[in-house]
């Protein structure tokens, strides 16, 4: 009875414009055209409520897939309760019927199978897959065209012509249809110009095929060479790269002969809500790279749908998936395809016939019209949806996002980040500036940053600065700025503005323990020379006490002899001095050696005087050299340094090597911290001496020499340290500075004295340290010290000098 009721309406309606017959035509044909459209009129009815069933590609079987995807069904149950979450593992062949019988609700599987499905089934992406690959995030994939090594006949792709060629699958993007491409591109038809064409079934399976020469040529997916060397399976040596394009993609990690294309996707079937959609690409997005899901998946999380074009253009090239039947359109496809819209056709053409040019022209403007309407009204969804998808995902972010205006800079967007952060609302942000929210800027400053931006001398900056709250509470920040020009609108800047109140906290601390380490090897420094430095101080007390025993042995026999003189004296003065007396006397002069006394007690009080000197020296040099340092930088007679730490380390050099020294009389005070850059000297002084003293022990010199000396160059003091020594091996010179590296013997050394040197010199005092080495010749050091409180930036490395 509806359906009639709907017809006879549907022909007066009708009636109105065409004549009768032809109404009662139209109304039967369009009735029935509607009711043939497939799924109009139909949705999925879930038998099971609250079940979301997640299909995955499992290309290494089932369980291993369960096992991989398991977690992540999990994830998403735990985040949305009221849900349920199951994996559906799928193979090659059963992707498409599930899709098609809508037997599952999300379908995660490889580039390629995602666009053939997209074509047919119209599913939508909604994140793509941040893969994990030894130890490296990847949103991109390519593929690997290899052979052995030692192939000297397969250097290009021209010599593939005639070779056998070893694939993972057909179906397989990464392991087969990415090569496929490439090669076409240089010239390579693998069904005209390869011998023969196999395929592995797994990408470990290629590789073993190449190196036991069942091949001569494989190609797979990026990172399995990798993987499978750092495993201990093969030794890359052992692997040519065709091609390889690994120099050109610089961001990417890995071995890459071909182009690079997106991830795996995950993508919702026509009959989910995008609504429903949408909560779960939040949720993924927001996975942690440390969740169990992700760990057990082998990524790093979600990121936001990739372009999937290129897919499209390598399958398009090749004519599989969706273009398999590209340009290939028969009579019999267009009608079993479009029947009932050429049926259709026919009836309006009939119709229109039968009508007057006047109503074809009014009903041809109406149609027009409301296709207008339609196109605007969707496209103006799709929009709002953008925008709603755009405020949801930055309100998820803890940092605070503006957006403001380049000529009022009056805030035009604020994410809820930035009312935590500021503690205004958003309406109340959107009548402020940027000034109102930082001490720090004023409207001249903020102009002068923001214009290399506008003018595009600069892609984005950065910047720190104090973020205001409205109570008055201001935190550190760290601001990142870049300038953007939305399609048909004007430009804006967009600020992420980030909280880096404990990072402060954590430099602070990690700087006070370094302090700290680096006082502690100073002690430890001061404890292993201190032999050197007690036999310093042993020989000059050992001339001091022979002295003295001398000194005392001289002063009894002076006063012996001074006891005679006084009683010669008196008995002179009373007249009663005799001749026995007198020869007494000269017997004891004789046998005191009076005019070897003479000569020898000044000498013996002079020697004595340098001997207290030189102790007093070395002791004044290491109560200097161990005392703490004070923490703040403070003006330094870097010479005084220089003698203060080559006394104390006098006894580590002494017996290899002569120390040269020039010492610029005229050197300024440089801001320093003393303690740590006397430590850096030691460290260079002591490396200096053990280089000479192992050259001399596989060579033939007998004495190395160590040369310092310090001059001021182009607004730097420098400090060189130059020895003779075994010099450093060229293939290690980039790896000096590096913690724990070391080139001594087992206990000998730790590894941190350069690295540690390094950071004080450049990260503590804005300086350079740099090296030059000729392995057999020696080594040169040079400290460069800022005279200002500011350096102009730091660098370490090889160099010449």
């Amino acid at each position: 009875m509806k359906m009639r009721n709907t017809f006879s309406l549907l022909q007066a309606s009708l009636g109105r414009i065409f004549p009768a017959w032809t109404s009662g035509v139209i109304c039967y044909l369009l009735i029935g055209s509607f009711l043939l459209v497939p799924g109009v009129g139909q949705a999925r009815v879930e038998s099971d409520q609250g079940l979301v069933r997640i299909g995955v590609l499992a290309k290494r079987g089932k369980e291993k897939c369960l096992e991989k995807w398991s977690p992540t069904a999990r994830y998403l149950h735990k985040n949305m309760p009221d849900f349920r979450f199951t994996i559906v593992p799928l193979d090659f062949n059963e992707l498409a019927p599930a899709v098609s019988n809508g037997s599952v609700d999300f379908i995660l599987t490889n580039p390629s199978f995602y666009v053939s499905l997209e074509e047919e089934f119209n599913i939508s992406r909604i994140a793509t897959l941040k893969n994990r690959r030894l130890n490296r995030v990847l949103t991109r994939f390519g593929g690997v065209i290899f052979s052995r090594a030692d192939r000297g006949d397969i250097t290009s792709y021209a010599d593939l012509r005639g070779k056998r060629f070893m694939a993972v699958a057909r179906q397989s993007f990464g392991g087969w249809q990415m090569a496929w491409r490439h090669l076409l591109r240089h010239g390579i038809d693998p069904r005209r110009d390869i011998a023969e064409l196999r395929f592995g079934g797994t990408h470990d399976a290629v590789v073993y095929a190449v190196l036991n020469q069942e091949v001569d040529v494989g190609t797979v997916r990026t990172d399995t060479l990798e993987r499978m060397a750092l495993e201990g399976k093969i030794n890359l040596t052992d692997i040519r790269v065709l091609h390889d394009q690994t120099c050109k993609e610089q961001s990417f990690p890995f071995l890459l002969s071909t182009a690079l294309y997106p991830e795996w996707p995950i993508a919702k079937l026509q009959h989910v809500p995008a609504e429903f959609a949408q909560k779960i690409a939040i949720i993924l997005l927001q996975m942690s790279p440390d969740d169990p899901a992700a760990r057990a998946a082998h990524m790093a999380g979600w990121t936001i749908p990739l372009n999937y074009q290129p897919v499209h253009e390598c399958l398009k090239e090749l004519g599989i998936g969706p273009y398999a039947d590209l340009g290939r359109i028969t009579a019999r496809d267009i009608l079993e395809k479009y029947w009932y819209f050429l049926l259709l056709l026919l009836v309006l053409i009939i119709a229109a016939g039968s009508t007057t040019l006047y109503f074809r022209h009014l009903n041809s403007q109406l149609r027009q019209t409301m296709h207008q309407l339609d196109e605007e009204l969707m496209e103006r969804k799709r929009a709002e949806n953008r925008l709603t998808n755009f405020k949801l995902s930055l309100d998820q972010t803890k940092d605070a996002v503006f957006m403001f205006d380049p000529d009022s800079l009056h805030f035009i967007y604020a994410n809820r980040g930035a009312e935590i952060h500021t503690g205004f609302t958003a309406d109340e942000l959107s009548v402020m500036t940027p000034l109102d929210i930082s001490p720090d800027l004023d409207e001249e400053t903020v102009r002068k940053i923001l214009a290399p931006l506008v003018q595009g001398e600069q892609e984005s900056l950065t910047m720190m600065t104090r973020l205001r709250h409205r109570d008055g509470v201001e935190i550190p920040v760290e601001v990142l700025c870049q300038y953007v020009v939305p399609e048909g609108e004007e430009g804006r800047f967009i600020a992420v503005v980030r909280d880096i109140t404990e990072r402060i906290r954590t430099e602070k601390e990690r700087d006070h323990l370094q302090t700290q380490l680096l006082h502690a090897q100073k002690l430890e420094a001061v404890g292993q020379l201190a032999a050197g430095i007690a036999h310093e101080i042993n020989t000059p007390t050992q001339y001091v006490s022979t002295n003295l025993d001398f000194l005392g042995e001289s002063f009894a026999d002076i006063t012996r002899l001074m006891e005679q003189v006084t009683r010669c004296i008196r008995k002179a003065a009373d007249q009663d001095l005799s001749e026995e007396e007198l020869e007494a006397l000269q017997k004891t002069l004789e046998e005191t050696d009076w005019e070897f006394l003479q000569e020898e007690i000044p000498q013996a009080i002079d020697q004595s005087r340098e001997g207290v000197r030189r102790v007093t020296a070395i002791v004044q040099a290491m109560k200097e050299f161990s005392h703490p340092g004070s923490r703040e930088k403070e003006p330094t007679d870097l010479n005084k340094l220089i003698i203060t730490t080559t006394t104390v380390a006098r006894n580590e050099y002494k017996y290899v090597a002569d120390l040269e020294t020039a010492l610029d009389e005229n050197l300024p005070p440089v801001p320093c911290l003393t303690d740590e850059m006397g430590q850096v000297i030691l460290n260079m002084l002591v490396n200096a001496a053990h280089a000479v003293d192992d050259k001399i022990r596989k060579t033939d010199m007998d004495r190395g020499v160590i040369h310092i000396s310090t001059r001021v160059r182009d607004g730097w003091a420098e400090i060189v340290i130059r020895d003779n020594g075994s010099g450093i091996p060229t293939e290690i010179q980039d790896k000096i500075f590096d913690p724990f590296f070391t080139t001594k013997d087992v206990g000998k050394g730790s590894g941190q004295g350069l690295a540690i040197s390094h950071s004080v010199v450049t990260e503590k005092h804005g300086g350079q340290l740099v090296c030059s080495s000729i392995p057999g010749e020696g080594t040169t050091f040079i400290i460069r010290l800022p005279l200002g409180e500011t350096g102009t930036g730091s660098h370490h490395g090889t160099e010449p000098v």
